[in-house]
């Protein structure tokens, strides 16, 4: 994947603070923490950080990330821990250099009005499958089709974030170059 495009709308960018502040979207095995890594010195803050184990908690993501960052405010707040399916350590993220949020719901329509930068990242259906099934497990197949796909999908039909990026990014290519 080039992140080449990316860091030129970012170095390009006309931050409203002290920060640049970027927004990195797609559908689960897209791409998107892969880009967010290609971005030298990021503190990025995943959207699965928010995970509640029922879903994505956006308010918290909302109150604990963006309104102090927003307002030049250092953020704090409890990750996710997967494996142990509870709250995770805390994370700091201060408002300096290039802060990314990326995530399946990052340019979601509550978010997309704060950031200087928006990126879409955008693989085929059955590129971003095998992807999450090799990193969740091939006992993870079936949550893939039957649950996180369908409702990627409905959230991109309801909320529509591909239309406010500023680029769409082929993460189709293989992660590893």
């Amino acid at each position: 994947m080039d992140a080449q495009p990316v860091l030129d709308l970012i170095a390009g960018a006309r931050p409203r603070r002290w920060f640049t502040f970027v927004g990195i979207g797609g559908r689960g095995g897209a791409g998107k923490s892969t880009l967010a890594a290609r971005i030298p010195g990021a503190q990025v803050v995943g959207t699965d950080e928010f995970w509640d184990g029922d879903g994505f908690d956006l308010d918290r993501l909302r109150a604990e990330v963006f309104e102090p960052l927003v307002a030049s405010r250092e953020a704090r707040y409890a990750s996710w821990d997967w494996g142990a399916r509870r709250a995770g350590g805390e994370r700091t993220v201060t408002p300096t250099g290039v802060v990314v949020v990326e995530g399946v719901c990052a340019l979601h329509r509550m978010f997309r009005d704060d950031y200087d930068v928006r990126v879409w990242v955008e693989a085929p259906y059955d590129v971003r499958l095998a992807r999450g099934v090799a990193r969740d497990g091939e006992a993870s197949r079936e949550t893939w089709v039957e649950r996180w796909m369908p409702s990627e999908d409905r959230y991109v039909e309801r909320d529509d974030p591909i239309a406010c990026a500023h680029l769409v990014v082929d993460g189709s290519f293989p992660l590893d170059v």
